[in-house]
């Protein structure tokens, strides 16, 4: 089958290569640059920071397997353990994105702005061309998802349409000398009201400058999205100096995530169009048994196996 995948972040990733591996004809297409999508990492200066996902942890058999290849490979390592072993991509997390979808077909700079059916194909129309499939999987945040799927929107559940996601802020440092972040380069407990996490990213071992990216939590992230992006990042520095004290800052980045984290998921691993071959997959997508109950590096990867599966059958 020729087969088409909106968003090549981590599931998108995964669904293709089970896809090609079982001799299908696969094709991503991504808005960005670079494949990965949350695996970002940023390269400041002469030092890199990751500023989506931090670390993974590994709960499921699924995913133990494949971390045993990578770390082989020497992709990956583990960082800390608080209990589960805290794994980290080498070069940053968008290294490890660039490996796994080496090999695939990625059309990059390429946004898609609507999916319709016809005479039984997928028709996909990008801002550059029209592009058919016998099989579509859309990997992107629900709200973009269903945008694409306008024409379709009543082969979609209402309960899924009614998923919502929350916004967050990644603010990125660079200190002119060491700066410490707790024992392991990370600090997620008894931070300012506000911050999620402090990471020094020398520390994790992927920047030989010192970059810190700052996580801020929903809630700040909610009420601060619409004020300008200055105003927030002086607002970020305010409160990292919590921590760091007067420690001098060379420069400053802000990033912007405005679907990092579903406030609720789905309780299937993805999610199929009632009479069209439409796929959607990603981290909201959690298997019925999941007990963790929330979207993450792991969620994503299982969910990108399940939907592979589903699309060959």
């Amino acid at each position: 089958m020729n087969i088409g995948i909106i968003g090549a972040g981590l599931s998108g990733i995964v669904a293709a290569r089970e896809l090609v591996r079982h001799g299908h004809t696969v094709e991503l297409i991504e808005k960005s640059r670079s494949v990965g999508g949350r695996l970002a990492t940023r390269r400041i200066g002469d030092g890199k920071a990751d500023h989506g996902a931090v670390y993974f942890t590994v709960r499921g058999e699924a995913l133990k397997q494949a971390v045993a290849d990578w770390v082989e490979r020497d992709w990956v390592r583990v960082w800390y353990a608080d209990p589960h072993p805290r794994y980290v991509a080498r070069d940053g997390m968008n290294a490890l994105a660039k490996q796994l979808a080496d090999g695939l077909t990625v059309q990059l700079n390429e946004r898609v702005e609507a999916v319709s059916m016809e005479s039984g194909t997928v028709v996909v129309t990008t801002d550059v061309a029209t592009r058919h499939y016998d099989r579509l999987l859309i990997t992107s945040p629900l709200p973009q998802t269903f945008e694409l799927l306008a024409d379709l929107s009543s082969q979609v559940a209402e309960s899924l349409r009614e998923l919502t996601y929350a916004p967050t802020f990644v603010g990125l440092f660079e200190f002119a000398g060491d700066t410490q972040i707790g024992a392991d380069g990370i600090i997620d407990t008894d931070l300012a009201p506000g911050l999620l996490k402090i990471i020094n990213n020398r520390q994790k071992g992927i920047s030989t400058s010192e970059l810190v990216s700052v996580y801020m939590d929903e809630a700040w992230s909610e009420a601060w999205y619409e004020r300008p992006a200055k105003d927030t990042l002086l607002e970020i520095e305010r409160l990292l100096t919590t921590v760091t004290g007067d420690a001098p800052i060379q420069s400053r980045q802000l990033k912007r995530w405005r679907y990092a984290q579903a406030t609720d998921v789905w309780h299937e691993p993805y999610y199929k169009l009632n009479d069209a071959p439409i796929y959607l997959a990603g981290d909201v997508f959690l298997e019925p048994d999941d007990a963790s109950g929330r979207t993450r590096f792991e969620s994503a990867y299982v969910s990108g196996l399940r939907v592979a599966a589903a699309m060959r059958s």
